[in-house]
């Protein structure tokens, strides 16, 4: 099971974009917000993440291997959908990623009111019924 506020940093880099409390510039592919910082020096430490730079907390960072990254939470997100078991994690490229993906899918679904106009990598779009990606 993957922690609160370990779920929370990295489905904040989903959530990324207008609206949204975290910004991403699709050239750099920086990922920019206030993040909490002992989980970011965790996954620096961990080498998931990049730090750019850090100005009076507003943290600028990279994720590492992004594109299996959003690959992954987006299949963990499509599983938890479908109602599959997380065991699917282990056929993951990344299975971080993928558990991380499939257990904000079920948070985000305790609260379906949340999801009218949601946008995060992997959710289905209500108005055009497709899947959106960054």
């Amino acid at each position: 099971m993957i922690s609160k506020k370990v779920r929370e940093l990295f489905s904040s880099l989903m959530e990324a974009g207008d609206g949204s409390s975290v910004s991403y510039d699709m050239e750099t592919e920086q990922y920019t917000g206030y993040f909490n910082e002992s989980v970011v020096n965790k996954f620096i430490g961990e080498g998931a993440i990049e730090l750019v730079h850090n100005d009076d907390g507003m943290i600028c960072l990279i994720l590492n291997n992004r594109e299996d990254f959003l690959s992954g939470f987006a299949s963990g997100v499509n599983e938890a959908r479908l109602g599959r078991d997380q065991y699917y994690a282990d056929y993951n490229a990344s299975p971080f990623a993928f558990s991380i993906g499939y257990e904000h899918f079920l948070y985000m679904n305790k609260k379906p009111k949340l999801l009218i106009g949601y946008i995060c990598h992997g959710f289905i779009n209500d108005a055009t019924d497709e899947v959106y990606t960054q």
